[in-house]
Order: structure tokens, then C-alpha cells, then sequence
């Protein structure tokens, strides 16, 4: 009466679980450091940058405020959009001295791509 017949939608629990697995999450760190790539060359609206870095809203307006705190990025001022956020000087600067760190270490690995730094098997 009322009930859901699991077995009419097919679905592979097992196969969805492991895919589940499978995805590695990422670290604060990388996390930060993919905001600050996206940001770099270009000012973005939260929503953009969210889209982007792929990062729910409410989680990405709380590493931007760590980020702004530290100094790492900014906010255009009230009179124009207050939630377009640009990289600083000194994000830029930490930016690039975390991509020549991942360079020395995995010579095939970027911020965007898989390697050995984002999956659990380190």
C-alpha cells in the first residue's frame, strides 16, 4: 500500500557506492588554491566562482571569508558589486608558489588535474 518498488528503478547500489568511493575530496589547501586559480586574471561574482570551483555557495562564502581575513583576496567596493571578489597581490603571490611546489613534486599534476596529491592513496 503506498510503498516504493526498489526494483523497478534498476539501480546498482553496490555501483553507486563505490563510485561514491572513488571521488577524492578535497583538502582546505586545494580547495583555496582552486578559488585562487580561478581567480586569477579575472574578477568573478560569488555565483561564478562557485560554479567554477565547484563549491556550494555557503561553503565557498565561508572560505572567502578565511581567504579575505588572511588577506588573500578582496571584494569590490560597495558602490559598484559587493560580491565580486578579486585576487590580491598577495594571493597571487601564494598561488604561485603553490603551483611551483606541485611542480616539483609531480611534474604531471596541476591544480585542475588528478594526481597523487588529491587522491586518498598517498
Amino acid at each position: 500500500m503506498g510503498g516504493i518498488d526498489i526494483d523497478q528503478y534498476n539501480v546498482d547500489i553496490k555501483s553507486v557506492i563505490n563510485k561514491r568511493k572513488k571521488r577524492s575530496k578535497r583538502g582546505p589547501l586545494m580547495i583555496m588554491i582552486s578559488i585562487l586559480d580561478k581567480l586569477d586574471g579575472e574578477s568573478l561574482n560569488k555565483t561564478q566562482l562557485s560554479y567554477r570551483a565547484n563549491l556550494d555557495i555557503r561553503v565557498l562564502n565561508r572560505y572567502l571569508t578565511f581567504m579575505y581575513e588572511r588577506g588573500l583576496i578582496v571584494y569590490n567596493d560597495k558602490n559598484t558589486d559587493p560580491t565580486v571578489v578579486r585576487i590580491t597581490d598577495k594571493g597571487k603571490h601564494v598561488l604561485y608558489h603553490f603551483k611551483q611546489a606541485i611542480r616539483l613534486i609531480d611534474e604531471e599534476c596541476d591544480v585542475d588535474n588528478r594526481c597523487m596529491l588529491r587522491t586518498s592513496k598517498l
